[in-house]
């Protein structure tokens, strides 16, 4: 078991209201688990979270998006800034699974997937303002923040994740089985994941800013996050930028971010960091769009909503 100091992220205490009190919050799901894919630089799903009625203590399980590593997570009010890692390995997750030979069958369900999908995202192009937009707009809008699941648009702060579900967007179903639970007033839910391939999901979040909890399928979606692969990308998900956009393209869009572009260098990896941000109202967190290029490619995609 190893025990690391905790990062105080934006979202850390659970969306803290600036006149925060001396009493120390269980930190929220989202928050350890930055803290977790930091440690060991991978991306986690939250599997399980246990909190003591006291809220003096709690325990996250996370598993790895490939399965092959599960982290127990250990917090104490005693000693709040900091966690307690305890890893098992799952080696037989990455196992290749021995192939079908149904080439041919398989094809045929392909294409005709394939074409069904590009006549629905035709039709949604023909419906005007649910489409998907044309090249050449403004990357970062904090106006009207905008993601699309197959053409139809969606904008956070403003859909709620009802919407989604009724419009039959490909939800993991485990993460469903909580859409109808209470969330706390000023509190922000854990990933609900979007299935976007084998192995590949997007993850969005609801919030409730309002004065007291409601079901979290009636809360406003209010983040989308995206570990982009464009050897995976299936065109499911698109945003108001290109995912093929270098680090260029976005400045002659949209200007230089206004905080400092972080540089990460460690032998031949290497990456930036472009965020910008917006202020909130009410919390001490605002609105950002975070874009990492790695080597050079656009890999990571945070896009927050705050009202």
């Amino acid at each position: 078991m190893r025990k690391v100091l905790a990062v105080i992220l934006g979202l850390s205490m659970l969306l803290g209201i600036a006149s925060c009190g001396k009493k120390v919050e269980v930190p929220s799901k989202k928050d350890v688990k930055a803290v977790v894919e930091e440690e060991y630089d991978m991306e986690f799903k939250c599997e399980s979270q246990d909190i003591a009625d006291d809220e003096k203590s709690a325990e996250w399980v996370f598993l790895s998006e490939d399965g092959s590593l599960e982290v127990t997570v250990t917090w104490s009010a005693k000693d709040p800034e900091s966690f307690e890692f305890d890893e098992e390995e799952h080696p037989e997750a990455t196992e290749t699974e021995p192939s079908v030979e149904t080439e041919t069958e398989t094809s045929e369900t392909e294409t005709d997937a394939t074409t069904t999908t590009s006549a629905a995202s035709s039709e949604s192009s023909a419906n005007g303002s649910s489409a998907a937009p044309a090249a050449g707009g403004t990357y970062i809008n904090f106006d009207e923040m905008n993601f699309y699941i197959n053409g139809k648009k969606y904008t956070l702060g403003k859909t709620t994740l009802q919407e989604m579900i009724d419009d039959g967007v490909p939800f993991k179903a485990a993460d469903l089985e909580d859409a109808g639970n209470n969330l706390k007033a000023n509190y922000q839910s854990s990933g609900f994941r979007i299935e976007l391939g084998e192995y590949y999901t997007a993850q969005v979040y609801v919030l409730n800013y309002s004065d007291e909890g409601k079901p979290m399928n009636e809360c406003v979606v209010n983040e989308i996050y995206l570990p982009y692969s464009a050897d995976k990308d299936t065109g499911i998900l698109t945003f108001d930028f290109p995912l093929n956009m270098t680090a260029d393209d976005l400045v002659a869009n949209s200007g230089m971010p206004n905080n400092d572009i972080h540089h990460y260098e460690d032998g031949d990896y290497y990456s930036d960091t472009y965020k910008y941000t917006a202020e909130s109202e009410i919390y001490i967190s605002g609105s950002r769009y975070q874009l990492e290029f790695v080597r050079g490619e656009l890999e990571y995609i945070y896009i927050t909503w705050m009202p």
